[in-house]
């Protein structure tokens, strides 16, 4: 039996609409549409999140569908954290060879750089699937994550607080 059959049997087993698992699973009802009827295969992170809907193991959802199990091979090539560090390191150094080779300093365009980060984190945030990401994060993990935040806004607050004295002693 193929996943499409699986996730059909699945969703009307516990009576919910493609609409509603949709929601569930913070895709769109044409993406279980397509997975059901066999012209689409979910990702290996729609897969797991099926998998954890449902209660039921991996195994028991893709165990014998040969066509979903090449696709999720070939669908780690290049993980989205992947993507997001190896092409943005690439643009990165590519950005600093540009500035360089127009003896533009990176002093020059750091206000115009700050904001690109802003709006490019903002994106970021308000993209991700945090409910993924929540139960992919160890303890460990939490912790390093902790460490790293502190540590990287002990220099920004204090540029904050820094710019704010300075500013009221400059109406003295």
């Amino acid at each position: 039996m193929e996943i499409g059959e699986r996730l059909r049997e699945q969703r009307q087993a516990r009576q919910l609409s493609q609409a509603k698992l949709a929601v569930e699973l913070h895709i769109s009802r044409q993406s279980i549409s397509k997975w059901e009827n066999g012209t689409a295969l979910p990702s290996f992170a729609n897969v797991v999140a099926i998998s954890d809907l449902f209660g039921i193991s991996l195994d028991e959802l893709i165990k014998g569908d040969v066509a979903l199990m090449n696709h999720l091979k070939s669908d780690q090539r290049f993980s989205p954290v992947g993507k997001i560090v190896t092409i943005g390191l690439s643009i990165g150094i590519g950005l600093l060879l540009l500035l360089t080779a127009l003896n533009i300093t990176v002093n020059q365009v750091s206000d115009w750089l700050a904001g690109v980060e802003v709006v490019g984190f903002i994106g970021l945030m308000i993209t991700t699937k945090w409910q993924t990401i929540n139960q992919a994060l160890s303890k460990k993990a939490v912790a390093w994550g902790i460490v790293w935040l502190a540590a990287m806004m002990v220099p920004i607050m204090h540029d904050v607080v820094m710019g704010f004295v300075a500013g009221i002693n400059s109406y003295h």
